[in-house]
């Protein structure tokens, strides 16, 4: 037979082995996302990596240069005319560059709030860039994620 409280210590032990399997599930699932300090820069990166019609495949700040990769990911022809991010618009360098199907191309932005130390967080939000296609212009398209990376010196 049972000795007095065998049940109670076994239903204890048998119930914290099923909820760590649980928060293991969970985590493994992504439940717990937020968690990491590079989250919100993969995810950035994720979206704007595979964002269409253009794609932003890299980019990094120093000071107020933002070096932007820029990848064209339609079939046409694209010309890349301007940027806007954190409510303002944005010089962009080389301004109004054409890229082909599949192109990619370096720009320069020269942002409003400058980079600090090297390693340190930075993020833009409301990023929209406007481009032109064909005899249509003033085309935008919005991220739905900021730019968000780490500062570099």
């Amino acid at each position: 037979m049972f000795k007095k409280g065998q049940v109670s210590t076994e239903y204890l032990v048998i119930l914290a082995i099923v909820l760590v399997v649980a928060l293991v599930v969970v985590y493994l699932v992504g439940g717990f996302a937020g968690m990491g300090a590079g989250t919100m820069e993969t995810q950035s990166m994720q979206a704007w990596g595979t964002a269409a019609p253009l794609a932003i495949t890299s980019w990094k700040q120093t000071g107020t240069s933002l070096q932007l990769e820029i990848q064209n990911n339609d079939v046409d022809a694209l010309k890349v005319t301007g940027l806007a991010m954190d409510s303002a618009a944005v010089a962009l360098n080389p301004s109004n560059q054409t890229l082909a199907s599949g192109a990619k191309q370096l720009f320069t932005a020269t942002t409003a709030t400058a980079c600090g130390d090297s390693g340190t967080s930075f993020s833009h939000q409301n990023v929209i860039l406007t481009y032109d296609k064909g005899t249509i212009t003033g085309k935008t398209e919005t991220g739905v994620r900021p730019i968000v990376g780490k500062c570099s010196s």
